[in-house]
């Protein structure tokens, strides 16, 4: 508050209490008695808008250090989540497997406890996925198949549940090692296109609210679909497996989406059916 507006309630409070003082002295007229009855009225009048304005400067103090604190608070909430986050993504780049799979949970618990952090979170997991990985028969290629696996452990553990995370993910030309799916909800749909699935990728009762895109994906393993519910387009081209991808129970709920998956078509009740062998 300027001082100025202090500087005119003070003032105010002294001409209500004069201009109060002057009508009572003049009510009271030559008695005695009742004049000094007006005084103190005048002044307890004085008294109470005095004691109102310094109330309400209290008041108004003590709003100003709440809302102090609450900007503090952000504020130390702000830095403790930067500290956090640079750390966790500084593990990501360590030379050391079991430093980056420690990053990868740390990434984890950051998201448990800033919801609003968890589409970054799962950003820069599927962004340490899509990084180039070349498979080799060495230990250090060994060790980073176990930080993978890790990594695809996280991002699924938390998309089922009772409070699966709201996020889309990108994992296009991703190398993903034993992603197991099963019961999974994606809100935001699946990207995967060109993505290498070494091991077992299950699908198995998985949900895609958006658009599942699993364009020119190789499977190096099992795979499986089965009870899968696509709400959105369905896009399964150029699919190189070694293992039949079965979609047993599958089906498409929107009927006016996109099903491009080779060798099966959508029956009118949505269940996705191979098609009929040529004679």
């Amino acid at each position: 508050m300027r001082r100025w507006v202090i500087v005119v309630c003070a003032v105010l409070v002294v001409v209500l209490t004069a201009a109060v003082l002057v009508w009572l002295l003049l009510e009271a007229g030559a008695d005695p008695g009742r004049r000094m009855e007006a005084i103190k009225t005048g002044f307890t009048v004085g008294l109470a808008g005095g004691g109102s304005v310094v109330l309400f400067l209290a008041v108004r103090r003590q709003w100003h250090q709440e809302v102090i604190a609450v900007h503090t608070t952000r504020d130390a909430d702000e830095r403790r989540l930067t500290d956090l986050y640079v750390k966790a993504t500084e593990h990501l780049g360590s030379p050391l497997a079991q430093v980056r799979v420690a990053g990868l949970y740390a990434l984890e618990r950051l998201a448990q406890e800033y919801h609003h952090q968890r589409q970054v979170v799962a950003d820069v997991i599927a962004a340490y996925l899509r990084m180039p990985y070349h498979q080799a028969e060495d230990l250090e290629a060994e060790q980073e198949l176990h930080v993978r696996r890790a990594a695809g452990k996280i991002l699924t553990g938390n998309l089922r549940g009772p409070d699966p995370w709201q996020v889309t993910l990108d994992l296009s030309g991703a190398t993903l090692v034993d992603f197991n799916a099963r019961q999974c909800v994606f809100p935001g749909g699946l990207n995967c296109e060109g993505a290498t699935f070494i091991g077992i990728a299950r699908f198995t009762d998985a949900r895609f609210a958006g658009v599942a895109r699993f364009v020119d994906v190789s499977f190096r393993g099992t795979s499986r679909f089965t009870g899968v519910v696509f709400e959105d387009d369905a896009l399964f081209d150029g699919v190189r497996s070694s293992d039949t991808r079965w979609f047993l129970g599958a089906k498409l709920t929107n009927l006016k989406a996109v099903l491009e998956i080779p060798g099966f078509h959508v029956a009118p009740d949505g269940t996705i059916t191979p098609d009929a062998p040529a004679r």
